[in-house]
């Protein structure tokens, strides 16, 4: 039996006081791996001892404030518990609460793995009958946020094939605002700390799930359109601000390797970049700014599409004509005003940018 007290003459002055102004007091955070606590309730203490799984345990005592008496109370309370919780094995406290420790992480790490696998069955499969297996864990916003940043890590050790996945869990991520529970402030200080992935990386994969993406709102998780399917995640990019619809009516097609892509969008747009479309329905005001500059956007692409396209062959040292960069388009008819939205966003427009920099409004008629 351990020699040491749990506390001492000198102490009983301050436990008293901390009795009388907070009904409670702290009589030893640390023996034997336990915080014990002093708690007051009209005739009786109550002792709360607390082990190093954060499990609590109460004893019951005549209260008194007489030292030596307090000390035998709190001393034959702990010893009695003591014997209870090793249950006759040959084994010290310390010894019994590093087993349970060990039993108790096995057993978390087995749910944890079991939920897991649920999860990912539904992320493969679709099938929502997975995930109400799992609800109940994932309700857990620390369960919720560990999973998919684990799913995420994994998706980036297989980041040729799974940018779409990565892109719409860091959607899910930043809808739910699951980076606070990892304690970051926003998307892409979490993104860039734990992944290494770029601020503007992350604003393009955002507005791909959110203009590409189709959400369960039962589960939160996102999922690619059909529509879309056979698209690379880096033609997506470069179309992010068009619709669907605007994609078809341009002729886009998978196929296409970046160069198409952009001469096409060149071509049919008379712009060097990709303009906003912006109409009445439109809202996009949740989502992160952009910070990329197109014209590395379209460097970056060509980098990454390069694997999968084969080598062309150069087409000259001619210089292309300057084109002047188009940075909002607004759509609208003849013999109509613009409405309210419009309105708001060319203000919001107008007044970020730089005060000295010339701005030209052109108004040009489509056939």
């Amino acid at each position: 039996m351990s020699t040491k007290k749990i506390f001492y003459k000198k102490d009983m002055k301050d436990i008293i006081l901390f009795l009388k102004e907070e009904g409670e007091a702290t009589l030893n955070d640390n023996y034997k791996n336990c915080c014990l606590t002093l708690i007051a309730h009209g005739s009786t203490f109550e002792l709360k001892i607390k082990d190093s799984l954060n499990c609590e345990y109460s004893e019951t005592f005549p209260k008194t404030d007489n030292y030596e008496d307090l000390h035998k109370y709190v001393s034959e309370r702990f010893s009695e518990w003591e014997k209870e919780y090793i249950q006759g094995e040959a084994k010290t406290l310390e010894e019994v609460m590093k087993d349970k420790a060990e039993n108790a992480k096995a057993e978390k790490e087995q749910e944890e793995i079991k939920n897991f696998d649920l999860l990912n069955e539904y992320i493969k499969t679709g099938n929502e009958a997975y995930y109400c297996d799992c609800l109940t864990y994932y309700n857990d916003k620390k369960n919720l946020s560990s999973a998919l940043n684990k799913l995420i890590h994994n998706e980036i050790e297989q980041y040729s094939c799974s940018q779409f996945r990565t892109a719409f869990y860091l959607k899910t991520v930043y809808d739910m605002k699951l980076y606070e529970e990892l304690g970051f402030k926003n998307i892409y200080d979490y993104a860039s700390d734990e992944f290494g992935i770029a601020r503007g990386t992350v604003s393009n994969w955002l507005m791909v799930a959110s203009n590409f993406g189709v959400l369960n709102s039962d589960t939160g998780f996102y999922s690619l359109d059909e529509r879309l399917k056979d698209f690379s995640i880096t033609q997506l990019v470069l179309v992010r601000q068009l619709t669907i619809e605007q994609i078809e009516e341009l002729g886009i097609v998978p196929g296409m390797t970046t160069r198409q892509l952009k001469a096409l969008i060149k071509e049919k747009l008379n712009i060097n970049a990709i303009a906003t479309s912006v109409k009445p329905d439109t809202d996009t005001s949740s989502l992160p700014d952009n910070p990329d500059d197109e014209e590395e956007l379209y460097k970056e692409a060509d980098a990454l599409d390069g694997s999968m396209n084969e080598p062309e062959e150069s087409e000259g040292s001619e210089e292309e004509q300057p084109t002047e960069k188009v940075k909002l388009r607004l759509m609208f008819t003849g013999g109509s005003e613009l409405s309210d939205t419009q309105i708001v966003f060319l203000n919001k427009f107008l007044t970020s940018q730089p005060k000295n920099k010339k701005l030209k409004l052109v108004f040009i008629e489509e056939n």
